[in-house]
């Protein structure tokens, strides 16, 4: 009997994303929207899950954190990325718009506090503590959570996609 992780067990083996890119691409365009379907609503349950953690929170002051959480999909590949994004603030200045990254926040009298919020910088020691704060995880166990849904959600979108193909050839499948 062949080991599970024998390349004989495994009938499709990819090899890295070019491969991985190519093989979705090569998927019919019923099956690819039905998964980029499935995979969008994962990743936006993740954010939901991870913003209520760190709403519940009482470590967390400020919003700078919980207003960078988001998620990407490339509808290309189907590669979906949940977590801190990046975060930019845009000035106006002389009539030219300028985009900077960081967080920059206006002070009370109108000027621009020159300190630069990163939440991607200290989220990840709210998510995995330091040597002088306790862990507060809260993207590790929102991805956690959605392990299930995102098989139930796949088998769904398996069903969506056998009913559309029987319909696309005549009954015949």
């Amino acid at each position: 009997m062949a080991r599970p992780n024998s390349e004989s067990a495994i009938a499709g083996h990819v090899q890295g994303l070019r491969e991985a890119k190519a093989a979705f691409q090569a998927l019919p365009e019923i099956v690819r929207e039905a998964m980029l379907e499935a995979t969008e609503t994962t990743l936006s349950e993740i954010v939901r899950h991870a913003r209520a953690r760190l709403q519940s929170s009482p470590s967390i002051r400020t919003r700078a954190l919980y207003n960078q959480i988001g998620f990407t999909l490339n509808r290309k590949s189907g590669r979906g990325r949940a977590g801190i994004m990046a975060g930019t603030t845009t000035f106006v200045s002389a009539g030219k718009r300028i985009r900077i990254k960081g967080i920059y926040r206006k002070n009370a009298d109108g000027t621009w506090n020159s300190k630069k919020i990163q939440p991607s910088r200290y989220g990840p020691k709210v998510e995995f503590g330091t040597k002088s704060m306790s862990a507060e995880p809260f993207m590790v166990p929102a991805a956690e959570s959605q392990e299930q849904p995102y098989l139930a959600r796949c088998q769904a979108a398996g069903r969506t996609i056998e009913t559309k193909m029987a319909a696309i050839g005549g009954g015949r499948l």
